[in-house]
């Protein structure tokens, strides 16, 4: 490649001219959409996450005033104070923790250590229970040992008392620990452990976040983990890379990336407990749109890049070849060969004058030719009128002898199969007639089931249901013959004696809504009680038949069904084998594209076919 051609040039100019601006777009666009994201983002999650933080706050606030039914309930509280130790008290006791229990949802147990006279008391799901001279459970007396505390995500234990009928499985709770004083000394007369199921937070903070692509954390200020969408650590201390405990302490809200994501922080900061709530986005999950979107435009590139190097090859290469081309034939046509072939090589100007000089020389040709030609197909057409003519009539003159043989040797079962035939094929002569009235139709089935009786040893029953108002409309002919053939091709079981195909025609109406008349409607049906079909198959079938237009008529096309799919081979000839979709197709070029065929479910089993033609008022 020299570097001074214009091919290489105009190569070099082209790449540059398409590559760097789409290039720079890209850039550009995915930086801009990237940061427009990461804004939006933060933005609409600092906002979910103050949600989470107030849900969290009332929350605990609601926790706090149900523990503080000790101090409330005025009656309990004195019996405490005054050191009363008596069945009344223990009755007032379970009633105030029983109480605690269901002025929240979530409470899973609540456990009452009495300091002067050593009792405990546990209500664990309304069931309450009592221990004597016992010692203050160890967790209780660790975390209330500074005042009131929350003891982080563990599974919840029975506080010393011992195994009972009354089996509670172990669940993850979070516990309060409080220590009662005597108001208004700070005495400890008693402490006081709730304990709250982890789904009350589940509740809260799942809401917060997307799982198996966001992920969630609600630690304490120690970094315990109360809560977290990886349930392995809950209860206990974060150990993560991003994690700074001091940095998010120390502010109430904020976000930073690190290690390829997002983390927006709130601090929920309360009577009880200072939770810090911390949710992870992944940029690969926030920027996965953007990112999308890039890969397309990369290919996009590439293709572009693609395309200009083969169009610059193509303008480079062949821009004088058609005028060449253009010479030869010329100088082909003054030696005297009228019948070059010129194919044109492009879509421009110059392939237009490629293309009205072959216009030129076909027209010369045809000029010349057409008389020979007309003449010869002419011929070529009376022979093959001839040869229709000759071979149905002999068929029909050597059954006529056939039959009367047949009853010349007192066989008159054979003389009506016989004469069954040379109906249908009397009926299928008229090559010059393509439609026929109902009763014409019928008469030809009711020929062809007498030979099928015959056939199949009276295994089935034809029945019809015809409306006499129909049999004088005009159908195209070969419509029900086809239908009814399906039955013995794919329906029929010659194992039962109790086949039935039944034949229906009826007239009904249809409101038009959009000329707002009421058009008449011809109803042909076919149907059995054979095999059937499954229902994916009929789907598939009812689609195709959709997909049916008046210009598949006597052509292969890529709607052509299978046998299996009750449509033949239209190559065959014969009229067994023209198939549903001939048939429709048949139709809407008689109706003008207004028939309609589908193929539904018989109960209890079976087939029915129905087709449906608009008919003018004058028919």
């Amino acid at each position: 490649m020299r570097w001074n051609s214009i091919r290489t040039k105009l190569i070099l100019f082209m790449l540059i001219a398409t590559i760097v601006p789409t290039v720079a777009t890209m850039i550009i666009s995915y930086s801009y959409t990237t940061d427009s994201l990461e804004k939006r983002a933060i933005e609409q999650n600092h906002q979910l996450m103050f949600q989470g933080k107030t849900n969290l706050a009332n929350f605990v606030d609601n926790l706090n005033r149900a523990s503080l039914t000790i101090y409330t309930d005025y009656e309990f509280y004195r019996q405490l104070d005054r050191g009363y130790d008596d069945y009344t008290f223990d009755s007032y006791t379970y009633v105030t923790l029983q109480n605690m229990a269901s002025s929240m949802n979530g409470i899973w147990q609540v456990y009452f250590y009495r300091t002067e006279t050593k009792r405990a008391s546990l209500v664990i799901q309304s069931v309450p229970r009592r221990i004597y001279d016992a010692k203050l459970y160890e967790d209780t007396a660790r975390y209330a040992k500074n005042g009131i505390q929350m003891q982080p995500t563990h599974l919840s234990h029975t506080y010393g008392f011992s195994s009972s009928p009354f089996f509670f499985p172990s669940v993850q709770v979070f516990t309060l620990h409080r220590p009662i004083y005597r108001i208004p000394a700070n005495d400890r007369i008693g402490m006081l452990s709730v304990d709250v199921k982890l789904e009350s937070l589940a509740q809260i903070v799942d809401q917060l976040y997307t799982q198996e692509q966001e992920s969630i954390y609600l630690l304490d200020d120690s970094g315990h983990v109360f809560y977290a969408d990886d349930r392995q650590i809950i209860g206990q201390q974060l150990e993560a890379s991003w994690y700074n405990r001091e940095q998010i302490n120390k502010k109430e809200s904020g976000h930073f990336e690190q290690d390829g994501a997002i983390f927006i922080h709130e601090r929920v900061a309360t009577p009880l407990a200072n939770w810090t709530l911390v949710k992870k986005i992944p940029k690969s999950y926030l920027l996965q749109e953007a990112n999308q979107a890039a890969v397309i435009n990369m290919m996009l590139i590439a293709l572009s890049l693609i395309v200009i190097i083969i169009a610059t090859i193509v303008v480079s290469f062949r821009i004088t070849k058609p005028i060449r081309q253009l010479v030869r034939y010329i100088n082909q046509v003054q030696t005297g060969n009228l019948r070059v072939d010129i194919q044109p090589v492009s879509n421009d100007e110059i392939g237009v004058v490629l293309k009205r000089f072959r216009n030129m020389m076909d027209m010369i040709n045809n000029l010349i030719l057409r008389e020979y030609q007309l003449e010869l197909a002419n011929k070529s057409n009376q022979l093959k009128a001839l040869q229709a003519q000759i071979n149905p009539h002999f068929m029909n003159n050597a059954l006529q002898s056939i039959g009367t043989l047949a009853l010349q040797h007192n066989a008159p079962h054979i003389y009506k199969l016989v004469t069954a035939l040379g109906k249908m094929m009397r009926y299928s002569m008229y090559t010059d007639k393509s439609t026929a009235t109902v009763q014409e139709e019928l008469e030809h089935v009711k020929a062809y089931l007498q030979l099928q009786l015959q056939r199949f040893e009276d295994t089935f029953q034809a029945v019809f249901d015809i409306d006499e108002r129909t049999l004088d409309t005009q159908v195209p002919k070969m419509t029900l013959q086809p239908l009814v053939e399906n039955y013995f091709k794919h329906g029929i079981d010659r194992s039962v004696p109790s086949g039935q195909l039944a034949i229906r025609t009826r007239y009904i109406e249809r409101a038009e809504q959009a000329q707002g008349i009421v058009a008449p409607y011809l109803q042909l049906i076919v149907e059995d009680n054979g095999r059937g079909m499954t229902l994916m198959r009929r789907f598939e079938l009812n689609e195709r038949l959709k997909e049916v237009h008046p210009e598949q008529l006597g052509t292969r096309t890529s709607h052509t069904l299978s046998r299996d799919e009750f449509v033949s081979d239209s190559s065959s000839g014969s009229p067994s084998s023209i198939g549903l979709v001939n048939v429709l197709a048949r139709l809407q070029l008689f109706t003008d594209g207004k028939s309609t065929m589908r193929v539904e479910e018989q109960e209890p089993q079976g087939t029915r076919i129905v087709i449906e033609l608009e008919l003018e008022r004058e028919n």
